[in-house]
């Protein structure tokens, strides 16, 4: 069973990897998503309450019901490129 509602959901990483979330650890101020990725191995990405996420960076979730229509959202802030200066 999914307690936050992220098990089950479809990623892909910029590298060309693909996978799913797995797992979630809910706590009070962040949670971890575990990628169980196609063809083997594991990631991980860390949603934070307060302070940037964490993890490794470039993953993108399948988002289905969003304005707009269906799309590829980052999974996490962390992937966001830093501002130019």
């Amino acid at each position: 069973m999914s307690t936050l509602g992220w098990k089950g959901i479809r990623v892909r990483h910029r590298d060309g990897r693909t996978g799913v979330i797995c797992g979630e650890s809910p706590t009070f101020s962040y949670a971890q998503l575990e990628i169980c990725v196609d063809g083997g191995g594991r990631a991980f990405v860390q949603l934070n309450v307060n302070g940037p996420d964490a993890g490794e960076p470039g993953w993108e979730w399948w988002c289905e019901n969003v304005n707009g229509g269906a799309r590829w959202l980052d999974l996490g802030d962390h992937n966001r490129a830093e501002p130019v200066a």
